[in-house]
């Protein structure tokens, strides 16, 4: 989840990201086996008909839904958005302590998910510091972590959980930071511990949650 834009702190506690209508089911078997084929072929040397075998039906069947590979990478990134902001919109200070609440959506995300994923953020990423359309799918999709993050955070300041003068932006930064490295070393890594390596990220994430504080003549975000 490499950031594309400025992780700029809200000026007001923002909005619950709304849940978000996904794609259908043939879309979603087609999404799963275009995945498993760029993971182990790679965007450039696989095909549709790559695609369309993996999936279990034709190339004229397959073309009915995804037009080009482009159009499959377009669906991949914007399913994964679409996930993201219902897993997000259901984040609640009222559920319980919100880091504890982000801990198991992280772990989810980093340590649930096949190890292809990490490998096909990878590609992905490469691909976007060429190709501006895939920059801005990547930027949609840091956008609706950072409304995510940035409502858990602001719910947690004001129950009292995190401190009322957190820099958020930092906070923020430093989250995706790590995120990033956690997912570029399980996609280069084979023998990447992810559990150890996911124990060491959220206990940072706590500790930064103490430490990265706005100077005091700043004052808290609102």
């Amino acid at each position: 989840m490499q950031s594309f834009i400025a992780l700029d702190a809200p000026e007001r506690a923002p909005a619950a990201p709304a849940p978000e209508r996904g794609p259908s089911e043939r879309q979603i078997r087609i999404l799963d086996a275009a995945e498993r084929v760029f993971a182990r072929a790679g965007f450039h040397a696989a095909t549709m008909q790559d695609v369309a075998a993996e999936a279990g039906m034709s190339p004229g069947n397959l073309y009915r839904y995804f037009a080009s590979k482009d159009a499959i990478i377009a669906g991949m990134a914007e399913r994964d958005r679409t996930l993201i902001a219902a897993d997000f919109a259901d984040l609640d200070p009222g559920k319980g302590n919100v880091l504890d609440q982000l801990e198991t959506l992280g772990r989810k995300h980093l340590i649930e998910e096949p190890r292809e994923k990490a490998i096909i953020c990878m590609q992905i990423w490469a691909e976007a510091a060429r190709n501006p359309q895939m920059a801005e799918m990547c930027a949609s999709i840091d956008s609706t972590v950072i409304g995510g993050l940035a409502f858990a955070i602001a719910g947690a300041k004001a129950s009292g959980e995190l401190p009322a003068n957190l820099d958020d932006a930092r906070f923020l930064q430093a989250i995706f930071m790590m995120a990033d490295g956690f997912f570029c070393r399980r996609a280069t890594d084979p023998g990447f511990d992810a559990v150890m390596a996911a124990d060491t990220l959220f206990k940072a994430m706590r500790g930064l949650a103490q430490v990265l504080l706005l100077p005091e003549s700043e004052g808290p975000t609102l």
